[in-house]
């Protein structure tokens, strides 16, 4: 730690690189900046035309006009993603069965308010992304930390290349599906397809945030490794200067991946929907088949009450229970799940049982860490 630095006041929060950093002038930096850009700019590019992503983050990009334009671009695709949906709607899901229909239908406008969460916290990330890229230069000169471009590339080619199979198997799939009509099949992609890409490319930088977390924490690693295992004398001031550096890197995850304050909102409420999306459809498929089985039941009381003397009609009931009992439909998931109202139940306590696993682990973590930290404290004093 450099002595310039004043102590943290007690309590306070940790805060990641509070200065603005260097500028552009710096010949070291200015070129770290660069090198960083060219890793990613495909990336970038892509995320920025489907709208997961600020175009102030591309660089040469900081100005107003620029914000202006992005914005009128996604104005214009949501706007036509919304009205193919409920086109959609009305020319194909309507014309489904009543379970398909209502299924579909509550999925496509999860989809309308999933995109336009990603939208939300794309716009309101303009001013806050290209510090994101700021802060992991800066970070990288503190840490001599050269990036390595080509594992980057390879990073981000396997995962675009995994989106891209997705797309096209369902893209093929829909429109084998839709019987090859070309609006319906069109539709149908606008609708289900692409929500599904877009998240995809979202997640991508998630995914690359926090892989390039872990590669810098691997080398923070091996920094520690030699200076503890490789030196007859480790010297505590790098040792305290690795344990800085790994702890701005975890509080950068942190900061790095939180939404905005604003979003928060919209952030549960996606949550919620996707939450009630699943456990409605787990609902209908328990309640039409408990439905299908309680008919069943009464058609079998039905015919067991039945007592007549005319044998032709004791053997045809005969027949009938014989063929109710026998030609039962399996209501079965894997000869596991039994499909009934009654694996609800089962469910919920199964899902209380982990919620306590967790919380009591979380309870003991919070113990042994508040443990821990008093006893560094006490070394420390």
């Amino acid at each position: 730690m450099r002595s310039s630095e004043k102590p943290p006041t007690p309590g306070a929060k940790l805060r990641v690189f509070p200065r603005e950093g260097p500028s552009f002038s710096n010949p070291q930096y200015a070129e770290r900046y660069k090198e960083l850009h060219r890793a990613v700019f495909w990336l970038l590019l892509i995320a920025v035309l489907a709208n997961t992503a600020p175009i102030t983050i591309l660089p040469g990009c900081p100005y107003r006009i620029y914000r202006l334009v992005h914005l009128s671009w996604m104005i214009l695709w949501y706007g036509l993603f919304v009205l193919g949906s409920y086109w959609e709607f009305v020319l194909i899901t309507t014309q489904r069965v009543s379970l398909d229909r209502y299924l579909n239908a509550t999925e496509s406008a999860i989809y309308v308010v999933h995109i336009f969460s990603i939208m939300l916290l794309t716009w309101q990330c303009r001013n806050w992304a290209p510090k994101v890229m700021r802060n992991i230069v800066r970070s990288d000169i503190d840490r001599a930390y050269n990036i390595d471009s080509n594992r980057t590339k390879r990073f981000i080619r396997l995962h675009m290349f995994l989106v891209g199979i997705f797309t096209c198997l369902a893209i093929f799939f829909n429109i084998w599906t839709q019987k090859c009509l070309v609006y319906r099949s069109i539709l149908s992609i606008n609708s289900y397809v692409m929500p599904n890409i877009i998240s995809s490319i979202s997640f991508i930088q998630y995914y690359l945030l926090l892989q390039g977390i872990a590669w810098r924490q691997r080398k923070l690693t091996e920094s520690l490794e030699r200076e503890l295992f490789h030196l007859h004398s480790p010297r505590i001031s790098e040792v305290q200067k690795i344990r800085k550096h790994h702890a701005d890197l975890i509080d950068f995850t942190k900061v790095g991946i939180e939404n905005p304050s604003m979003a928060d909102l919209a952030k549960w409420l996606s949550m919620l929907l996707w939450l009630a999306l699943h456990v409605g459809k787990v609902c209908c498929i328990l309640y039409f088949n408990q439905t299908i089985q309680d008919e069943h039941f009464r058609c079998l009381t039905a015919l067991s009450r039945v007592s007549c003397t005319r044998n032709d009609l004791q053997d045809a009931i005969t027949h009938y229970i014989i063929q109710m009992r026998t030609n039962v439909r399996q209501h079965l998931v894997c000869g596991v799940i039994n499909l009934d109202l009654k694996f609800l139940t089962s469910l919920l306590v199964a899902s209380a049982d982990f919620f306590i696993f967790l919380l009591q682990y979380d309870v003991t973590y919070e113990a042994l860490s508040k443990s821990v930290q008093g006893n560094v404290t006490r070394n420390q004093s």
